[in-house]
């Protein structure tokens, strides 16, 4: 039976030692935090506490050494992972610039401070620089907890680490490869040489393998979380091979694998998980046992270390100071910069140690930088934390941009091999400061083998709840019993004030079957929310790119705000670019509402001269490991055109390699309260009905030219001269040129501007033999012309564009119009179905159906 004395320490039991340090990692973050004190700083005191110089119980032997080794590199590589690369590539240069500031001013204060105070040489002065002008993220668990790592100064700090210890390790570097053969053109020629092919390998070889591991093995998770971990330690060890120090082989490793990790990924929570609760907290008790308590009464010791700290904390502070004056950041985030840049632990402890191998530090100074990393690995998790909290309230409190609306997603499933896939486009589209619940939804049709069919959703819900569980998401899963399945998602989608439905398509685009055999369509039919129409081939996080096609006046449709910002948290999410295809005229006004929505992303824009060029536009630009969205409208919508509805089905036969997303933009104007449209000139912008007159309507329209039957609508009712007449029968003509007018089979409008009026006016032609218009499908038999005054602003004319074309988008609306004896019928007529379009459920849109666009599409080479 094992025994226990005070004599037999340090523990030699590898049973106990592990005990013991994991009660340390339980206990001691509670017990500090009691007092005040980061739980981060707990562990490091609690480690000198169990080390040699106090209680020795624990030695820190080559086990502790090893976790430790491991806990520091697990430690840059998270950070490397975690970084913002759209935010990191906006923000390269001012990473570089504070990187090299908060590196030089430490080293030049060393040069000066090395010789004249502590009697150093040039050499070791210049050793010295290196140690006190890097910093280790040891504060980075604390900004993840607060979530703020995607914040500006943050994220900026964080690409500043590598900056400094690469500096820190090339000065290293330099400095013992002179004491041998002195810095000559070989020995820079050698060392830069296998820097360079370290570095070129690495960037070529880690991101290609990581999209072929997961492209190849897309279920293996815990295969996913292996492969990572194996990257991490092989690129570390390869890195040391190169001359670097192995943190810098993590660090990269982690930033060049970030792509493929999103932040609400499972895989992404299970390397955090094991990161904080065991690796991490390995590293910082290793970095507390090095603490020698007995030279802490030796005044030389202290002397040095306060002069160390100096140099540091100077340092430090001047370069966050600089920082916040150029790039105007807030006073907790300048000192949060200061705190995340304080630590020293990593290339420091790197640097001591070679340093005290080749004899330029002594054993006084090696204590003494022990001491500076205990003052600053307290001091700066402090600072963060304090710090760190103000900026987490000040980024809750920014002004959200339109669209920043409350996401409430609901992920309807019924095939359990595209399951997880879709809950993966969930979590990516949720925002991070979120507080909704993700909502997976199973609808069983009613019948008389209900009960197993229930089973079987259950099966799936509980593999949806446990796979959410894995990313740390919040769920609330639901089932519906219905004799409709498109029935059962939208009484869910009502019940729970979804925002946005995120749904699976087998990529069949044939006249009748559909997804779930329709029941998409008639989901678009019944709902007003957001719907994500999603083919998804690969994993998402292999998306470098995503290309997003808007056709025109889409930006003018209500949801056009909302969608634009799931989009754009998709892509951050995920560490994709993000190129937008767009009519030309219509780029000003898309990339004004994308600039102002929320969250930053990388953004390019591409120009067509007009929609049928798409395709030749996606030949172009789209890559097979690219993700293609198009942003869609529902029928009868003001961006609407028939060719919308059978590009779906054109794109994934073209491109079947990619993972595709149709986006349906909610139809529901939150804003129109606030918008100031109501009380614009003329009538009410989203009031249609009290638009019409019935001296403006025509009934019996002849067929004839389009200018000729425009000019007769208005001149039913207005009293105008031939000239002002043909002058604006031309701008209808001129304004419909580039655009089909057929928002629905049979009906098509017009619309212009026109300084010949003082209110809105809106004129109906009705013809049963149906008269033939330009661009259309086929025969109209309601022409629709809509006319504002030029004091209408652009925007609120399309406005009342968009809310007279809901008004014609019932089934059976035409033939009611045509069976319609006098104007007064059809204003009845109307003003049902306009109190109909207010209850979101008389639109019609056959996904995959409809008519080809004004251009013809080939079949790709």
């Amino acid at each position: 039976m094992p025994s226990f004395n005070l004599e037999s320490l340090p523990i030699q039991n590898p049973v106990l030692i592990v005990a013991i340090v994991m009660l340390i990692i339980l206990i001691s973050p509670l017990v500090f935090r009691r007092l005040r004190i980061p739980g981060l700083v707990g562990i490091i005191l609690a480690g000198t506490i169990v080390g040699p110089s106090v209680t020795g119980l624990l030695d820190r032997d080559a086990t502790i050494i090893l976790l430790g080794t491991v806990g520091l590199l697990y430690l840059m590589f998270m950070a490397g992972l975690s970084i913002d690369l759209n935010q990191f590539n906006k923000l390269r240069n001012r990473s570089i610039t504070f990187g090299f500031i908060s590196f030089s001013l430490p080293m030049l204060f060393s040069y000066l401070v090395g010789p004249a105070f502590l009697g150093y040489s040039v050499a070791t002065s210049l050793l010295l620089g290196a140690i006190v002008g890097s910093h280790t993220l040891l504060a980075y668990p604390i900004a993840n907890r607060l979530g703020i790592t995607k914040n500006t100064a943050v994220t900026m700090t964080m690409g500043g680490t590598m900056v400094t210890d690469l500096l820190s390790l090339f000065v290293l570097a330099l400095v013992v490869g002179s004491m041998d053969q002195g810095i000559t053109l070989s020995f820079l020629g050698s060392f830069g040489s296998s820097v360079a092919i370290f570095l070129a390998v690495s960037l070529i070889v880690i991101p290609r393998l990581g999209r072929w591991f997961f492209r190849t093995f897309p279920k293996e998770n815990d295969a996913e979380y292996t492969f990572l971990v194996a990257i991490l330690f092989v690129n570390a060890w390869f890195a040391e091979l190169a001359g670097l120090a192995p943190i810098i082989g993590a660090f990269l490793a982690g930033l060049l694998l970030n792509r493929l990790v999103p932040d609400s990924s499972p895989l992404m929570n299970r390397v955090q998980f094991v990161g904080n609760a065991l690796f991490i907290p390995f590293f910082l008790i290793s970095v507390g046992m090095l603490v020698d308590v007995s030279v802490l009464i030796q005044a030389e010791v202290w002397i040095k270390a306060l002069t160390f700290a100096g140099l540091v904390y100077a340092g430090k502070y001047i370069a966050a100071k600089i920082s916040q004056f150029f790039y105007k950041h807030s006073n907790a985030e300048s000192w949060t910069i200061f705190g995340l840049s304080t630590p020293q632990a990593a290339a420091t402890l790197a640097v001591t140690l070679i340093g005290f191998d080749v004899g330029l530090f002594d054993e006084m100074a090696v204590n003494a930088v022990v001491i500076l990393i205990l003052i600053t690995c307290l001091t700066g998790p402090w600072v963060v934390e304090r710090f760190g909290r103000i900026v987490a309230v000040e980024e809750s409190n920014k002004q959200y941009k339109a669209g920043d609306a409350p996401q409430r997603i609901m992920v309807p499933l019924a095939n359990p091999q595209t399951a997880e896939a879709l809950m993966d486009i969930a979590f990516a589209m949720r925002d991070k400061t979120s507080t909704e619940n993700v909502f997976p939804l199973t609808v069983v049709r009613d019948g008389n083998n209900v009960s197993s069919q229930v089973a079987d959703s259950e099966k799936m819900l509980s593999h949806a709840v446990i796979y959410a569980a894995g990313a740390d998401i919040p769920v609330s899963p639901l089932t519906r019993i219905d004799m409709n399945i498109a029935n059962g998602i939208n009484r869910a989608i009502k019940e729970r004030r979804i925002t946005n439905v995120i749904i699976g398509w087998n990529g069949e685009n044939s006249a009748r079957q559909q997804i779930f055999g329709g029941v998409l369509d008639q989901l678009l039919e019944q709902s007003r929310e957001m719907i994500m129409v999603c083919k998804i081939e690969d994993k998402i996080s292999t998306n470098e790119h995503i290309v997003l096609a808007i056709p025109p006046f889409a930006g003018l449709e209500p949801g056009f705000p909302e969608s634009m910002r799931y989009i754009k948290i998709l892509a951050n999410q995920i560490g994709a670019n993000l190129t937008i295809v767009a009519a030309e005229e219509r780029l000003p006004y898309i990339k004004e509402v994308i600039d102002e929505t929320e969250p930053e992303v990388t953004t390019s824009y591409h120009g067509i001269s007009s929609w049928g060029k798409l395709i030749n536009a996606l030949d172009e630009l789209l890559e097979d490991t690219d993700m293609f969205i198009l942003h869609s409208s529902r029928e009868g919508t003001i961006s609407w055109r028939p060719g919308l509805d059978r590009l779906p089905g054109i794109i994934v036969n073209r491109y079947p390699k990619n993972n595709f997303i149709a986006v349906y933009p909610s139809e529901i104007d939150e804003a129109s309260s606030t918008t100031g449209l109501s009380n614009a000139p003329g009538i009410a912008a989203d009031n249609a009905y009290n638009m019409l007159r019935a001296g403006n309507i025509t009934l019996n329209l002849t067929n004839g030219s389009t200018r000729d039957m425009v000019a007769k609508l208005i001149r039913s009712s207005q009293a105008l001269d031939e000239e002002k007449l043909d002058s604006l029968s031309q701008a209808v003509i001129d304004n419909s040129l580039e655009y089909t007018p057929e928002i629905v089979p049979g009906v098509a409008i017009l619309d212009a501007h026109s300084t010949s009026l003082g209110a809105t006016q809106v004129y109906i032609g009705i013809s049963k033999e149906g008269v033939k218009i330009p661009k259309t499908s086929g025969l109209i038999h309601v022409l629709v012309v809509i006319l504002n005054p030029n004091n209408i602003g652009i925007d609120v004319h399309y406005k009342r564009l968009n809310a007279v074309a809901r008004m014609f988008r019932g089934t059976n609306l035409v033939d009611a119009l045509l069976s319609a004896q006098t104007p007064e019928d059809i204003l009845q007529i109307l003003k049902k179905a306009d109190y109909s379009n207010e209850d979101g459920n008389n639109n019609k849109t056959g996904f995959g159906s409809g008519l080809l666009g004004t251009d013809s599409l080939k079949t790709r080479d």
